[in-house]
């Protein structure tokens, strides 16, 4: 904030808000793909959906013309507000990028190309898919599936609750940390971004350490969870698989209940700790089933 002194009055200049969303995905051009085609998905798709959500769309080669990560590119990395990672094509800088962000625990939205394979690690969190063909009401269907994908993440990080973060599913209390930059030189900025990342590293591998040296139950939750006869049980079967094979739940119990006149399937299964209401209502998205109600038992 600054202020401006005149004859009669002091006034006072708010600083800009910082509604930056970095985007992060493929640049060059890719050989699977025609020439200039992230390009186009850039500026057909993520750049209108970033400005209808309230940002300002920020790509690394709007920052510096350059294919290397310098201080002006990694601040605007860590320090933008929201970003979204593209992961088509798995790109390698990609990943170490959305890396970064995870490590400081910064919201990101994740999105990639109908018929990527998924990767392992990102199957665990919400993301939302574009067409490639680019064809008009495509483009305009998938800036608005981006679009609320920013609104829905504003309004969560607003709300205080975990999104797409690692760092929350490793129960890692402590993410890396900037704090204020504005005086950092790159060495500065480059050893303090080290520093960081080694502490979060010791963290995970101290968290290893005493789970090895404790003998606990992994699935000490147990929840009851109602869908609605809405539902296909087909579809509750292999949305239950997904989540036992990812070793989120274990021991899924099938009674049905009836409640007043209307007939829910209700379902009982324990879980890790780390995985909580919010997190089965994300995965339901996946598969189509409708969650009625959702409780923590206390036994």
């Amino acid at each position: 904030m600054t202020a401006k002194k005149t004859q009669d009055t002091t006034e006072v200049k708010e600083a800009p808000e910082n509604n930056d969303c970095f985007i992060i995905m493929p640049i060059a051009d890719h050989p699977d793909y025609k020439q200039g085609h992230f390009k186009r998905v850039y500026e057909d798709i993520i750049k209108p959906a970033c400005q209808a959500a309230g940002y300002r769309a920020v790509r690394a080669d709007d920052v510096a013309q350059t294919n290397l990560i310098h201080l002006d590119i990694l601040q605007k990395l860590l320090e933008s507000p929201m970003a979204i990672c593209d992961l088509s094509t798995r790109n390698p800088n990609v990943l170490f990028e959305l890396g970064l962000r995870q490590a400081f625990d910064k919201p990101t939205i994740l999105i990639q190309e109908v018929g990527t394979p998924q990767i392992f690690d990102i199957n665990l969190f919400r993301y939302t898919q574009y067409r490639n063909e680019l064809d008009y009401r495509d483009v305009i269907a998938d800036q608005k599936a981006i679009q609320k994908m920013l609104e829905e993440t504003k309004q969560a990080v607003a709300d205080g609750k975990s999104v797409n973060s690692i760092i929350k599913l490793l129960s890692i209390t402590n993410p890396a940390n900037l704090k204020d930059t504005t005086s950092f030189g790159e060495k500065d900025y480059f050893d303090i971004l080290i520093n960081e990342i080694s502490s979060i590293k010791n963290q995970i591998n101290l968290s290893k350490g005493k789970t090895a040296n404790i003998k606990t139950n992994p699935f000490p939750n147990t929840y009851s969870i109602a869908f609605s006869m809405n539902s296909e049980e087909s579809h509750i079967s292999e949305y239950f698989n997904y989540l036992k094979d990812l070793g989120l739940i274990n021991d899924i119990r099938h009674p049905v209940i009836s409640i007043g006149s209307s007939r829910l399937l209700s379902y009982e299964c324990d879980a890790t700790s780390n995985f909580k209401e919010n997190d089965f209502h994300t995965f339901s998205n996946l598969f189509g089933v409708d969650i009625i109600n959702i409780s923590l038992l206390p036994f």
